[in-house]
């Protein structure tokens, strides 16, 4: 997309980057609505695609049109280094039917699942207009060491429904540079000055006279590329729901790591988005609906919780022990004024799976914890004693 999409980004990426992004976000009653898009890099008029997404869709701040709008981009093609492995969107769905092409929610407009770009603003906005069955939470935690993202999404059944449900996590890329071979993008509006896209919306081709291949990213990048599917059972998701009842609940949880370049691309933690999903699966493409998802940006974990400040006027040399640990861990430390201490053990997301009071005898501390119901991975310990807290992260290996 044009530059105006870069510098967009830029903006935003400063902001959640300062203030560590999006830890937690929840569509909170409200329906969003998901476009799924087909393009690659030599569809000629894919450009047309990009620009009625980025002119009559995404939002852009205070010239934002629909700001539940959230926009996956599926590449296709054995030249497009963005194809996912399969091409698994574009063959055996039913949703496409040309490119660039789509589906807004996976669901029928005028009687179509599959719809060509023209339709795609006006199925949103219908779709927008909906009152949700599900609320989707999701919560995203990134390792700036390790480069590990870690997620928790959370559909919650707002009325009873009958049916089988799913729920899936993508991983998207924006700004992804055209400058390189495999991403060059093919452009029918390059030459040809009278030449306009189809979308009445839009107006004139923004690309007009740039070139029948792009190859400057300041010109044309590409956004919301769908980078890797998170679901384990299927394209349609991972199992959930079957005949729900308000206020039931189902959380899945997916890890992946970032890599550092993807096909000679650069993958930045800071242009990677995440998106929850819970949809139908009915017995045909035409009743796998998605009910509502949500978008955010990679959260970056405060490195600082990794070694936070050791220096406590009540507490002295606390110590883990073993760590890694299997069954249980011990924690010890010296008690400036012996009173009752809190230990908290908390996830890499931040849920508490462990809390514990210590009912001090001495100025000498020690605990011996049980690990029996806490599963592999990493965690992080508080013990909280006269007010202050000191934070000690350590690694469950059964």
């Amino acid at each position: 997309m044009k530059l105006k999409s870069i510098l967009l980004l830029s903006a935003s990426v400063l902001i959640f980057g300062n203030s560590y992004g999006q830890s937690k976000v929840s569509t909170g009653g409200k329906k969003y609505t998901l476009l799924e898009e087909s393009t690659g890099t030599w569809c000629q008029w894919c450009t047309d695609g990009a620009q009625v997404i980025e002119a009559d869709i995404v939002p852009h701040g205070a010239d934002t049109n629909y700001p539940r709008a959230i926009i996956a981009s599926f590449h296709n093609g054995g030249s497009d280094l963005m194809t996912l492995p399969g091409d698994p969107f574009g063959t055996g769905t039913g949703f496409i039917s040309g490119w660039p092409g789509g589906t807004v929610d996976r669901a029928p407009y005028s009687g179509n699942v599959s719809l060509g770009r023209n339709s795609w603003e006006s199925a949103v906005i219908a779709r927008n207009g909906l009152t949700p069955n599900f609320d989707v939470s999701m919560e995203c935690v990134y390792n700036d060491s390790t480069r590990i993202l870690s997620i928790k999404v959370t559909a919650k059944a707002l009325v009873a429904l009958t049916g089988n449900y799913r729920m899936s996590a993508y991983i998207t890329q924006d700004s992804i540079p055209s400058n390189n071979s495999g991403y060059r993008q093919q452009n029918a509006s390059g030459l040809n000055a009278g030449t306009t896209p189809s979308s009445a919306n839009s107006g004139v081709s923004w690309y007009i006279g740039k070139g029948t291949t792009i190859a400057d990213s300041t010109v044309y990048s590409h956004m919301a590329v769908v980078r890797k599917i998170l679901a384990t059972d299927s394209l349609w998701g991972d199992a959930a729901f079957t005949n729900t009842t308000v206020g039931q609940t189902v959380t899945k949880t997916y890890t992946y790591t970032l890599p550092t370049t993807v096909n000679g691309s650069v993958f930045h933690s800071k242009a990677t988005k995440v998106i929850g999903l819970v949809m139908k699966y009915g017995s045909s493409t035409s009743d796998r609906a998605i009910e509502n998802s949500m978008e955010a940006r990679v959260r970056w974990m405060k490195k600082s919780v990794v070694n936070v400040n050791e220096v406590s006027k009540s507490m002295l040399d606390i110590r883990l022990f073993p760590n890694p640990a299997n069954n249980f861990i011990v924690v010890t430390g010296i008690l400036e004024n012996p009173s009752d201490t809190k230990i908290t053990i908390y996830d890499i997301l931040g849920q508490v799976v462990l809390q514990k009071d210590y009912k001090a005898g001495g100025s000498l501390f020690g605990e011996k914890i049980s690990l029996a119901n806490i599963s592999n991975g990493n965690y992080f310990m508080t013990i909280t004693n006269e007010g202050e807290t000191i934070t000690k992260q350590f690694v469950v290996a059964k």
